[in-house]
């Protein structure tokens, strides 16, 4: 199977590589250039993150695209599709991380453009589903508990290895928020531990 992570270098975007491949399939994934060499040597073939860049060589020649951006409404997702193809739309990160959207008189519109687009992907694209992670988690938790003990196995037989970027206090988490949405930290996952105090945080950082 072809599969398209639009966004590779994010926590899920990683994931999902690593598991396609480990799935056996071609995998082919946007970012921006500074991260093409990691996700190279991880398997997947990499394009820039610009649409226009990436959509001449993949349109219409997809059997699944995942996108967590959402930079053009899905459009150009959508496009790289094959006849038989689905587009699994999980987030819209470039909505939010690209500033204020004045429009209407109103001074940000960013969270009316987000319905837009999650409108668009349920009932305007064809081939489209839009995967809400939280609705999911909270409309079915034994599905979400099967696949973390499925992961878990994987994990024990070491055919993935999670990456942990980061291990942060409760009082960090907007600062770390903010690292991620601004592409500041390293590759994978921050974790929150909140028995931890800034200062245990940062000894740690120094020594490892």
């Amino acid at each position: 199977a072809n599969i398209l992570v639009i966004g590779g270098n994010g926590p899920s975007g990683l994931a999902t590589i690593e598991l396609a491949l480990l799935e056996g399939a071609n995998v082919y994934t946007t970012a921006d250039e500074r991260h093409h060499e990691f996700l190279t040597e991880l398997g997947a073939k990499c394009f820039p993150i610009d649409p226009k860049k990436w959509l001449p060589t993949l349109r219409g020649k997809m059997d699944v695209v995942l996108d967590s951006v959402c930079l053009d409404g899905y459009e150009s997702s959508n496009m790289a599709l094959n006849a038989a193809g689905t587009l699994v739309c999980t987030g819209m990160s470039a909505v939010y991380t690209q500033g204020q959207i004045r429009a209407f008189g109103l001074k940000d519109v960013r969270d009316y453009k987000a319905m837009y687009c999650k409108m668009r992907a349920n009932y305007m694209l064809n081939n489209t589903v839009y995967y809400d992670r939280m609705q999911r988690y909270e409309t079915a938790p034994n599905e979400y508990a099967q696949h973390f003990r499925y992961l878990c196995h994987l994990a024990t037989k070491d055919s993935i290895t999670p990456l942990v970027s980061a291990r942060a206090p409760l009082n960090m988490i907007p600062q770390m928020q903010k690292a991620i949405e601004h592409g500041d930290t390293s590759y994978g996952v921050c974790v929150c531990i909140p028995w931890r105090v800034k200062s245990k945080c940062n000894e740690e950082s120094e020594t490892s």
